[in-house]
């Protein structure tokens, strides 16, 4: 069951950067190999980090001209198609990953994108935002068992 999640998850994540790509002109999903160099350029820990930027809007007229943090957001997605949720980002219900909430806390050009895929419209949020939104917060952990054959006897 938990894979069945992870794929509509991924599904509803891919719906969001639609909904981005048609509503933000400047929206865009780096390829792995921009992705590399834009957390170079913004001296951002790749492997630690790789996952938590789904996207970005870009602040010039290409990717190829961003140079530093003032030419770039940096956009984590969450998705909703929650019909109680009318006006965004209120009675959003997501989850979020340490390294996602460590990288925008750390970045001021991070943000969070709460889309609404059915409605078709989003809410960019900083952190003070975000933190301020907050009804509750609790952790989870996910495990991840070792294969067979890496398994020990």
């Amino acid at each position: 069951m938990s894979r069945e999640r992870n794929l509509q998850n991924l599904k509803t994540e891919k719906e969001g950067i639609l909904v981005l790509k048609k509503l933000v002109p400047k929206f865009y999903v780096p390829n792995t190999e921009e992705r590399k160099r834009l957390y170079e350029i913004l001296d951002i820990d790749y492997s630690k980090y790789s996952r938590s930027v789904d996207g970005i809007i870009i602040n010039t007229e290409s990717f190829d001209q961003i140079k530093s943090s003032a030419d770039v957001q940096l956009v984590e997605i969450k998705t909703t198609k929650a019909k109680n949720v009318t006006e965004l980002p209120y009675g959003a219900f997501f989850g979020i990953t340490k390294n996602e909430e460590d990288l925008f806390k750390a970045r001021e050009n991070f943000r969070l994108c709460i889309v609404h895929t059915t409605y078709e419209k989003y809410i960019l949020l900083n952190y003070s935002e975000y933190e301020k939104l907050i009804q509750n917060k609790r952790f989870q952990f996910q495990v991840n068992f070792k294969t067979k054959a890496n398994s020990t006897s």
